[in-house]
């Protein structure tokens, strides 16, 4: 009951920050922006209009900005973890941005306004940037920093630019084909044995039958099952928001193949927030549903093979028969305790963003020593409680929950494509909600990028609802 009275009490804070001098700013310096193009725009429209040149790039696929935006995140998590560059991204952010206010300054594209993502999204963003101040180690927090405003940048101009069904079904459709590809190279890997017991991953002491761990284009096990958790719920969607009986059900079918390979990455955290995620996407689709859920989700166990069987029993006990702890198990009770401590002491201002200011502080508070390996705190929540601080994350938390909110909302009076979207989205969100308990999902940055990502399209589809007296994540 508290946490909806703090929700719709936020919706006053928001209504109070778009009357602020400072939304008033952002709304000045992203129109200037837009009527500077425009004002070059317009009298150069006029002389191209007879242009042989402009009339064959007129409705070329390449000109067409939710395709590019689209192919561009399908190659990103495509690439393997071997040849991609997180600066392409920061770079890509960048880019699009110029693009969207040029075709905004062009007519092209309605101009959403930043201060329109809520008050909690800017907040949360303030907070990362001003981290910096505080922390131990500058020049790679900064790094980190570029990463989050380009994460920034991304759900913004998805959330400005999917305006319609047919925009979103297109990116929806990228999205299910960046996930059916990973999940082909990732069984490939099982088939072809790329894979192998690696003790970096994996605790042999107890889990020694597993034949090796997934990893798809992604760097880690964890992050591919973290990749499919975010993003096969949407794909669900894509396929349930098909008017055609066939496609729905191919598309349907087609996501046994991730499903496959999230088992193959035989990742405990992976496995229980996907569970949530379907169960909630069940829930929120159709209720009456729910029971033939958990009967085929029962039903389905003894058909698992032993390795999978022996992963999930190590869920449920931190020791052997034979009285060994799970290394995995061990290490994160270590080193929470103390991150407790440094929470203590540094949880007002934070120690900054990044690896090695974890690494500059850690070793004072280890009782492990300062060699263990850890370079973040295994969880999202404790991650950002201490690099920026107790503010930063009830912002955080803040922007995730209104995001939901707003979401469930606008999902009752939403049809097609963003319906679909909404569910899924909101899924996703509660799915990965577990699985940031245990572990720190920012701290590959292609994840980072997957959640904002997730959250544009959430922002955008809540935006598709007809107008109504309930707050939503964006109004034009």
């Amino acid at each position: 009951m508290w946490l909806v009275k703090l929700l719709r009490r936020g919706d006053g804070v928001q209504a109070a920050y778009e009357r602020s001098a400072i939304a008033g700013f952002l709304r000045w310096l992203f129109n200037l922006i837009v009527r500077a193009v425009r004002a070059v725009y317009t009298p150069a429209a006029r002389l191209a209009q007879t242009s042989v040149i402009v009339r064959l790039c007129r409705g070329s696929v390449f000109l067409n900005f939710e395709f590019l935006l689209g192919a561009f995140i399908c190659a990103m998590f495509v690439m393997p973890h071997e040849i991609w560059n997180n600066a392409y991204f920061v770079l890509a952010a960048f880019g699009f941005l110029a693009l969207y206010l040029i075709l905004a300054g062009c007519g092209k594209r309605s101009l959403l306004t930043p201060d329109k993502l809520g008050f909690p999204f800017i907040l949360f963003a303030v907070i990362v940037c001003l981290s910096l101040l505080f922390s131990h180690a500058r020049a790679d927090s900064l790094r980190i920093i570029m990463f989050l405003v380009a994460s920034f940048i991304f759900t913004y101009v998805i959330a400005s630019d999917i305006s319609d069904d047919k925009r979103l079904t297109k990116l929806m459709a990228f999205i299910y084909a960046a996930v059916i590809l990973t999940s082909f190279y990732a069984i490939a890997q099982r088939m072809f044995g790329l894979v192998w017991a690696n003790e970096l991953y994996t605790d042999l002491n107890i889990n020694g039958e597993i034949p090796g761990r997934v990893t798809s284009t992604l760097d880690n096990p964890n992050n591919y099952a973290e990749f499919l958790v975010l993003f096969m719920p949407l794909c669900a969607a894509f396929a349930g928001s098909r008017k055609s009986t066939l496609p729905c059900v191919l598309l349907f079918l087609g996501l046994a193949f991730p499903a496959l390979a999230l088992l193959m990455t035989y990742s405990r955290s992976g496995w229980i927030s996907l569970m949530l995620a379907v169960f909630v996407y069940v829930w929120l689709r159709n209720k009456k549903l729910l029971p033939v859920f958990l009967v085929l989700a029962v039903a389905a166990v003894p058909f698992l093979p032993a390795s999978i069987m022996s992963r999930i029993a190590s869920m449920f006990t931190s020791f052997t028969s034979t009285g060994y702890v799970d290394s995995s198990f061990s290490h994160r009770l270590y080193l929470w305790d103390a991150v407790g401590h440094m929470i203590q002491d540094f949880g007002i201002t934070g120690i900054g963003l990044g690896p090695k200011a974890f690494s500059v502080v850690y070793p004072d508070y280890t009782i492990m020593g300062a060699n263990d390996g850890a370079y973040h705190t295994q969880s999202l929540y404790l991650e950002l409680m201490l690099s920026v601080g107790f503010l930063g994350f009830a912002a955080f938390i803040w922007m995730v929950l209104r995001s939901i909110k707003c979401s469930v909302i606008a999902c009752r009076s939403t049809t097609g494509a963003a319906h679909f979207a909404l569910i899924a989205c909101i899924s996703s969100f509660i799915g990965i909600a577990f699985s940031s308990i245990v572990e720190y999902i920012w701290f590959y940055p292609r994840i980072m990028f997957a959640y904002f990502i997730l959250l544009g399209i959430a922002y955008a589809a809540a935006n598709m609802a007809p107008q109504s007296p309930e707050p939503r994540l964006n109004r034009h």
